[in-house]
């Protein structure tokens, strides 16, 4: 029997929601990894993309952030 779990492939891109970031976001969804998009205003993602409001300046916004992941 094998008791092997299926790997989820997990990305987390900040600038998520626009330009390289955004981008970045888009190829990874496509290639099937579960992806979690952070920004500092929390916007609608792309499909595929799990947006979250992320200020990597903060150290309380990043403890949310992981807490939510």
């Amino acid at each position: 029997m094998n008791s092997r779990r299926p790997v989820t492939r997990v990305v987390f891109v900040t600038g998520a929601s626009s330009g390289i970031g955004r981008a970045a976001a888009r190829r990874f969804a496509e290639a099937g990894f579960r992806v979690f998009g952070a920004s500092r205003q929390k916007r609608a993602g792309d499909s595929g993309v799990e947006v979250m409001q992320l200020d990597v300046r903060s150290a309380e916004s990043v403890r949310r952030a992981v807490a939510e992941v």
